[in-house]
Formats: structure tokens, sequence, C-alpha cells
């Protein structure tokens, strides 16, 4: 998300500016400046990510669609929105040109206000127009941020962009669900009775050099009695555990043992996926 950031900036000051052409934006450390005689340039690097106060994570939705086999569910998230703190710096042959480029770089911006979403490339498009503070208090103090930089004090516009990530392009396989049929010898038409419970920890083990899944590898999940052997597409699961930390113990004949942290809360499932690397 963060390249898409820049490269909607640089076309936005590229077609608003006396700057010909993207390539004349740069984005880099501010200190490594171009060599003489390159021209006019406009540098922007982004100094600092944090999660944005005024936007907060709204959930997520869990798609899954289930068989009578072991089947994968997605679940979709919710943008997380984060503050993107970016400086905008000029350079020129002289003071003065390079105060031209900043006062058009300025007036382009203070025009949009906000990166309306028709302006946006196409991978931050779905969640409006991106807010954009231009000239206020850095989040980092000002005479701080130049010394981290190792930079002189210069002239510069301060940008926060809040920007959502979003996960939803890729769904991740997370939820995976067992399916149990039981004969119901109640019934006399000896129907099935289908009864599903929900996967907390799961997971898929593979050979780090093949790439391959492993079959028959011994997953003990430390502190419980609880442990069980991947299947053939090297999957795994645990049920019913209580909210907290776990330690899953990987073995498999001919790889070196391997122990992974697990997470169980009560708002999300986790699934790992886990390599094991040969003796």
């Amino acid at each position: 998300m963060l390249i898409f950031v820049l490269q909607t900036l640089a076309e936005i000051l590229a077609g608003g500016t006396s700057l010909t052409s993207t390539e004349q934006i740069d984005f880099s450390h501010p200190g490594n400046r171009r060599e003489e005689g390159a021209g006019p340039t406009l540098n922007l690097y982004i100094y600092d990510i944090r999660e944005s106060k005024q936007y907060q994570q709204a959930g997520r939705q869990v798609e899954r669609n289930t068989t009578r086999h072991l089947q994968a569910g997605t679940v979709t998230w919710a943008p997380a929105w984060f503050d993107v703190s970016l400086l905008l710096t000029a350079w020129d042959r002289t003071t003065l040109g390079e105060h031209h480029f900043l006062s058009e770089a300025l007036t382009v911006l203070i025009r949009h206000r906000a990166l309306e979403e028709e302006f946006l490339v196409p991978e931050l498009r779905g969640n409006g127009s991106l807010p954009m503070m231009i000239g206020i208090q850095p989040s980092l103090e000002v005479g701080g941020l130049w010394s981290a930089l190792n930079v002189p004090l210069r002239s510069a516009l301060y940008l926060i962009i809040s920007v959502p990530f979003n996960t939803q392009g890729t769904p991740t396989p997370l939820i995976w669900e067992r399916i149990f049929h039981l004969r119901n010898n109640m019934h006399e038409n000896g129907s099935n009775q289908i009864l599903s419970k929900r996967v907390v920890i799961a997971g898929v083990v593979k050979s780090a050099t093949t790439n391959l899944p492993l079959l028959a590898t011994k997953v003990t999940l430390l502190g419980t009695r609880k442990f069980m052997e991947s299947n053939k597409e090297g999957l795994f699961f645990f049920e019913n555990l209580e909210i907290g930390n776990y330690v899953l113990n990987l073995n498999c004949p001919g790889y070196l043992p391997q122990n992974i942290n697990a997470l169980v809360d009560n708002q999300s499932h986790t699934f790992k996926e886990i390599f094991l690397t040969p003796e």
C-alpha cells in the first residue's frame, strides 16, 4: 500500500507543478541528493507509520463453505487504517528555485485537501477518498526528526495521509472444520446426523526443502493431553481450547523437531503454515 500512496502523490505532483514527469520525484532518503545538473527534483520520504486514532478497525467477516470433507474457509478483514507521515522537500540549483517548487507543491496539495478516490491508483480504491493533512505538526518533533535523518534542517512540507491496509484481496485460509458423520441408530431411516465443531488451532506441515506436505507429523499441544498426527495433506487441528497462549511441538521422522507458538483469543482463529528442516 505504501508504494501505491507514493505513486498517487507523484502523479498528482507531477501533473500539477512545473515538473515534467514523475521521474523528477525521488523517494530515497532526503540526504541522498541527486547529482548536480539533474534538474529540479521533489523528494517524498516516508518517515513514520502508526495506527490511526481516527479510524478504527471495524471487524471482520468470516466466509466458509463446508462440505462432507475438510474444507478451507477464508477470513476477510475490514481495513485497518494507518497514518503515514511523509516529508516533502525540493532540490534545485538555487534556494529560490527550491522554494518555488515547494510553493507549487503546496498549492496543488491544498487544492486537493484529500486524495480523491478518482485520482487514486486502482489498488487504493474502494474505501473512498484518503484524508490528507498538510503542514501540521509532524508526528515526530521537528528538530528530532531532522536530527534522526542526519540532515540539516531544511524547508519542507509535512504530510499525514490516512491509508487503509486491506487483506481482502488475498483470502487467507484460516478456519478449518471437521464434519463428523454419525449413524443415528435411533432413526429407522438410517439418516446421518452431521455435527460441526469449530477448530481453534489448525495448520499445515511442509518440508522446508520440497514445500510438500508431511504426513504423520506428531503435533503435541504442550501443557495439555492433546496431540494428533498430520494427514496426507499435512493438515492438523485442535478444538475446544481455552483462551491463552499455546506451544505446538512438532516431530516428524527425518526432520528436526520444532516448537511453534500459537495464540487463541475470543475473536480469532489461528492457522499455522509450518516448515520443518531435514536432519
